[in-house]
């Protein structure tokens, strides 16, 4: 399980809000005060997540509670989201190759499957049928 800090900012109907500061590795690096990296994230400063779980519990607005996420769903929508585009859009353009339609056929029908890829994520985790929901887990 993968679990994080976060503070409930709204609640409505059977969804709390949550904001979660979004942690950067580089507080346990030793090496952070001559790496880009650490820099960058020095500068930007603290950002923060909003994010969507169930009302499974009872909470309160400002109350501040632990969500998880199992690592599973974490790497299979990490797969979804970055792999699957990019594999549509190898095979939207091989198939163009295949089929001897010239480069510019090939570079659109690429571009294409990439943007259904993207397109096809996008509802397949808005309908949320595979579980990729955090969980409140601790108030």
């Amino acid at each position: 399980m993968i679990e994080q800090q976060a503070t409930v900012i709204e609640i409505k109907d059977d969804t709390i809000w949550l904001q979660a500061e979004r942690q950067s590795t580089c507080g346990q690096c030793q090496i952070k005060q001559g790496c880009g990296t650490g820099l960058l994230a020095k500068h930007v400063g603290q950002r923060f997540s909003k994010i969507a779980v169930n009302n499974t519990t009872d909470v309160s607005i400002g109350q501040h509670v632990t969500v998880a996420i199992p690592e599973q769903t974490l790497l299979q929508g990490a797969a979804l989201m970055y792999l699957l585009p990019l594999g549509l859009l190898f095979m939207f353009s091989m198939a163009a190759r295949a089929l001897v339609l010239g480069e510019l056929a090939e570079i659109i029908l690429g571009l294409i499957g990439l943007v259904l890829g993207f397109i096809w994520t996008k509802q397949r985790l808005k309908n949320n049928k595979d579980g990729f929901q955090a969980s409140v887990i601790e108030e």
